[in-house]
C-alpha cells in the first residue's frame, strides 16, 4: 500500500437526477469513461469505466442515491447503495464523507454522520490522482449545492465525522451499541451463491435479506457477496465490511476495527463492539473449492481411499488453513480478553462427521480431515457439533439444499475460540425454505457470552 491517508467530506443539497452517473466531486476524469453495466454473477450495478483510473469520485446514481469509487490505475472499489439507504437527491441537506487509511488498509464511508460501509484496501496502491478536485454545480440543468468541501491529508475518525454532522444541524443516529452487555449473539455463516441473485436480481436479493431476517442473525460471516453487499446491508439496516468481492461481514453492532489477514478473497474480519467496551472478533472465511472430493465420492466407478482424499486435501485447503491459522495466532492468544469467531465456507468435511458410525454415508471410509483437525488443534470449538454431538442423528448438511442429486455433507462452519464463548443452539437453514436463494445452507448458532463487562 503506497497511498497516503486522506479524508474527503462535504455537504450537499440537490434534486437533480441523471442517467449518466455524473460526478458530484472527483479528482479524476470520471466523465471521460463509458457507462458500464457490470451486473453478472460476480458484480451488480452501473458504473463508469473511468473508475479504474487513479483517484476517487463521489457520483450521483440514476435512482438518486450516491455512489463512491476509488481506483489505483489497475484496481478499483465501488460502493453502490440502493436509494432506500443512499438517497441524496431529495432536496434535503446531506453530509457525505470518506476516509482512506493505508495503515489500517481500510476506507470508511459516511452518510449523514453514520459509517455506512467499510472497505478493505488490501492490494490497492495510491488512490489520489494529485490533481485538484472538480465540483459539479449543475446536473442536467438542475442545481447542485455543494458546501464546505474539505480534503485533508489525514484520517478523520468516526466520532469527529459525527460531530461535524451534528454541528451542521444533523440528528445523532443510533449506531447500534447495546445499552447493556450482550449475553447471546446469534451468528450466521452463509455462502449466498453469486450475490444471492441466481434466481433474479430483485427476487434473489429480497429472498437473501428475508432469509437473514427470518434466521434472526445479529451478525453474518458472508461469502460470495459479489456486488450485493450494499443492498443486503441496507435491507437489514446493518453495518457492513467488504473484505473482497467474495467476503463480507454484516453486523447490527458497530465495526471498530478491520483485520487484513492472509488473502482478501479467502480470509479477513472485524472487531465488533457489542456494548460499551465489550468486543468480539468475527472473521469470514472461504477456502478452495478444489479438489472436488464430493465428485469423487459420487463416482462409484472410481476407487477412493482415505489416503487419496487426504493427499489431495493437503494440496489446497489443508495448507491454506494452516497459513490462515498462523496469521490468526496473535488474535487467538488474546481470545480470553476478546473472543474470536470464525465462520464460513470451508469446502471441506469434518473429522467429527466422518467417523466409524457414519461410514455408511461415505462408502465405508473414515477420514481424519485435516482442516477441521487444524481448527481443533488451534483451540477452536465446532459450534454446531457442540450442540449436536451425534453426526448420525444430526448430520447438519450444508451442501446442498438447492440440488437434490448433489453429494451431501457439512462444509460450512462456525468456530468459537475463547473460554467466554459457548454454543447453546445451532441450526441449519435452507432445506425447509421455499425458493432458498443459495446452493449452500446457512449455519446459525446462538453464541452465549459469559462474563461480559
Amino acid at each position: 500500500m503506497t497511498s497516503a491517508a486522506f479524508t474527503v467530506s462535504l455537504w450537499l443539497c440537490t434534486t437533480a437526477r441523471s442517467e449518466q452517473l455524473p460526478a458530484l466531486v472527483t479528482d479524476k476524469d470520471w466523465g471521460g469513461g463509458a457507462i458500464d453495466d457490470v451486473t453478472s454473477h460476480h458484480d451488480f450495478g452501473l458504473t463508469r469505466t473511468s473508475g479504474d483510473q487513479t483517484g476517487w469520485a463521489i457520483a450521483l446514481a440514476p435512482d438518486g442515491a450516491w455512489a463512491w469509487n476509488v481506483g489505483d490505475g489497475e484496481n478499483r472499489l465501488d460502493y453502490r447503495p440502493p436509494s432506500v439507504s443512499g438517497m441524496i437527491a431529495d432536496g434535503t441537506r446531506h453530509m457525505l464523507a470518506f476516509s482512506v487509511d493505508p495503515a489500517a488498509a481500510e476506507a470508511r464511508l459516511y452518510r449523514d454522520g453514520v459509517n455506512v460501509a467499510t472497505y478493505s484496501l488490501s492490494g490497492l496502491g495510491s488512490l489520489a490522482s494529485g490533481t485538484a478536485a472538480k465540483v459539479s454545480e449543475l446536473i442536467d440543468g438542475d442545481q447542485v449545492d455543494i458546501e464546505d468541501l474539505q480534503i485533508v491529508p489525514r484520517v478523520i475518525p468516526a466520532d469527529q465525522i459525527q460531530q461535524r454532522w451534528q454541528a451542521g444541524g444533523g440528528t445523532v443516529n443510533d449506531e447500534g451499541l447495546s445499552p447493556s452487555p450482550v449475553r447471546r449473539l446469534r451468528v450466521m455463516a452463509w455462502n449466498i451463491w453469486h450475490g444471492g441473485r441466481r434466481d433474479g436480481n430483485e427476487a434473489g436479493l429480497s429472498a437473501t435479506i428475508e432469509a437473514i431476517k427470518t434466521a434472526g442473525a445479529d451478525v453474518v460471516a458472508m461469502q460470495e457477496t459479489y456486488g450485493s453487499g450494499a443492498h443486503i446491508a441496507a435491507g437489514l439496516g446493518y453495518h457492513y465490511y467488504l473484505r473482497s468481492s467474495n467476503l463480507s461481514v454484516m453486523s447490527r453492532y458497530p465495526i471498530r476495527q478491520t483485520h487484513d489477514l492472509y488473502e482478501p478473497f479467502r480470509f479477513g474480519g472485524v472487531t465488533l463492539e457489542l456494548s460499551r467496551g465489550q468486543l468480539v472478533r468475527l472473521f469470514s472465511l472461504w477456502i478452495h473449492y478444489l479438489p472436488d472430493y464430493g465428485g469423487r465420492m459420487k463416482d462409484l466407478q472410481e476407487q477412493v481411499t482415505s489416503a487419496l482424499l487426504l493427499a489431495e486435501e493437503m494440496e489446497t485447503r489443508g495448507q491454506e488453513i494452516e497459513d490462515i491459522l498462523t496469521q490468526l495466532a496473535p488474535y487467538l492468544s488474546e481470545s480470553e480478553q476478546i473472543p474470536v469467531i470464525v465462520g464460513g465456507d470451508f469446502n471441506s468435511p469434518s473429522h467429527l462427521d466422518w467417523r466409524q458410525d457414519t461410514a455408511f454415508r461415505h462408502r465405508e471410509l473414515v477420514v481424519d480431515w485435516p482442516v477441521s483437525l487444524s481448527m481443533k488443534a488451534a483451540g477452536f470449538l465446532d459450534a454446531f457439533r457442540e450442540v449436536h454431538p451425534d453426526p448420525v442423528q444430526a448430520p447438519g448438511f450444508t451442501w446442498s439444499p438447492k440440488f437434490a442429486s448433489s453429494w451431501k455433507d457439512r462444509i460450512d462452519y462456525i468456530y468459537l475460540h475463547g473460554s467466554s464463548l459457548s454454543a447453546s443452539q445451532a441450526e441449519v437453514y435452507g432445506y425447509e425454505t421455499p425458493n432458498w436463494p443459495s446452493d449452500h445452507a446457512a449455519v446459525v448458532v446462538d453464541v452465549d457470552i459469559a462474563g461480559a463487562p
